[in-house]
């Protein structure tokens, strides 16, 4: 099958973008033949933190660049739109930095003009991310498929008449269809063989958080436990992807600590005092060296939390990397219990030989005594890490997740 897949918002660098590298792997694994066109737009400063092959970068604006897009896709068998341009809005006399207008409409017009089946993929949760989607109207339109990550979510509300109405978003014309959900695979083996290491290569007494600086992330209940349990008994505790946007005036204010945004790059800091000490925060990350960087510390964590109705199956691709590098992955409680397990069809929080330690917002204390006992036993350690690879192997490896993807797409041809 020949594939082409558009990137509306262009290489953003955080989850859309890794999907597309995982999809694309997919793909190629699979014996499809593949085309990725990218929004060149618009600016994102995490443009670089993946590595991306094979992508023809276009600006919308220009209608020549589209021409050529809309041409290739009309030689696909199947077009996936893996996300939209950023839609600008005005308010209090500011408008918001999206797509240029001219881009917009000319993605409008290629959508129009692509006379192959359209797949889209909304990753956005919420109802205000979903808004800022500029052409949602006309993809969900032309769309014989729409994937969503719930089909609860408010994507999935949105369209569903019956649960509050795509026809008072997008207007009373538009055909009724449902959204199928899905989940962003990862190959769990090509990473683990990558950056794996020996047990005895790793720093047990090293915490790692990795997120962006965005409340749900979890890095307030890091600084928390780092704060109460980590630093009082000698451990090390960095956080990765911090940049300094409007919200890291909050981030700031939640707890002291070393601070290295700007400057030397951590690979570069001497963190030999750091054991017992404020945690050491770290700016946007490369994706690459940040992997080999968690694959030698004892402990990783991916804090997010989402409402229930946003999770269904779906864990972010930081749980996955967590996993994959060989750390003992410490997630939050709260994501077990609403998160369901793609084969056990149990929350993740009830199913056995997770490999996993779930931080309890209400009483990190427990998190903490099961974390010092795994610590303290590098075999005891390493039989949890690799608990926890199968166990995540089984719930979201590409293997399972884009199959289920492909087979659903195939369906509508």
């Amino acid at each position: 099958m020949k594939v082409s897949i558009i990137m509306g918002r262009g290489i953003e660098g955080c989850g859309v973008t890794k999907f597309t590298v995982e999809q694309t792997k997919w793909l190629e694994k699979n014996g499809h033949e593949y085309t990725v066109y990218a929004s060149s737009d618009k600016h994102w400063t995490r443009k670089k933190a993946h590595e991306m092959n094979g992508v023809v970068e276009l600006k919308f604006a220009d209608p020549q660049a589209v021409d050529k897009m809309i041409a290739g896709c009309n030689t696909s068998d199947v077009v996936i739109i893996n996300s939209l341009p950023s839609a600008r809005s005005e308010a209090s006399s500011h408008i918001s930095k999206g797509h240029p207008e001219l881009a917009v409409m000319q993605f409008k017009r290629a959508i129009e003009q692509i006379n192959k089946p359209i797949t889209l993929i909304q990753h956005d949760h919420s109802s205000i991310a979903i808004r800022r989607n500029a052409g949602l109207h006309e993809c969900v339109e032309k769309a014989s498929v729409l994937f969503g990550h719930s089909p609860i979510n408010d994507f999935a509300r949105m369209i569903a008449p019956d649960q509050g109405g795509l026809q008072d978003f997008l207007g009373d014309d538009t055909p009724i269809k449902t959204v199928t959900s899905f989940q962003p695979g990862m190959d769990f083996d090509s990473l683990r063989a990558k950056y794996w290491k020996p047990i005895t290569e790793q720093d047990a007494l090293h915490n790692k958080w990795i997120g962006r600086t965005t409340p749900w992330k979890g890095y307030k209940q890091m600084f928390k436990f780092h704060n109460e349990h980590l630093m009082p008994t000698g451990y090390m505790t960095t956080f990765e992807g911090i940049e300094k946007s409007p919200a890291y005036i909050v981030f700031r204010e939640l707890s002291p600590f070393n601070a290295h945004l700007t400057g030397p790059t951590i690979a570069s800091v001497d963190l030999s005092n750091a054991y017992g000490d404020l945690a050491y925060v770290f700016g946007p990350y490369v994706n690459d060296p940040m992997l080999e960087r968690m694959s030698r510390v004892g402990f990783g964590y991916q804090l997010s939390l989402l409402d229930p109705r946003y999770i269904h199956r779906s864990i972010e691709y930081t749980h996955c990397e967590v996993v994959c590098t060989g750390a003992v992955p410490v997630f939050r409680k709260k994501y077990g219990e609403r998160c369901t397990h793609r084969k056990h069809g149990d929350k993740l929080i009830d199913c056995k030989n997770t490999g996993t330690i779930w931080l309890d917002d209400d009483d990190m204390l427990p998190a903490f005594q099961l974390l010092d006992k795994l610590a303290k036993d590098d075999a005891m350690r390493d039989d949890y890490r690799e608990q926890a690879f199968e166990f995540y192997r089984d719930h979201q490896d590409s293997e399972y997740t884009f199959a289920e993807m492909m087979t659903t797409i195939k369906g509508t041809l």
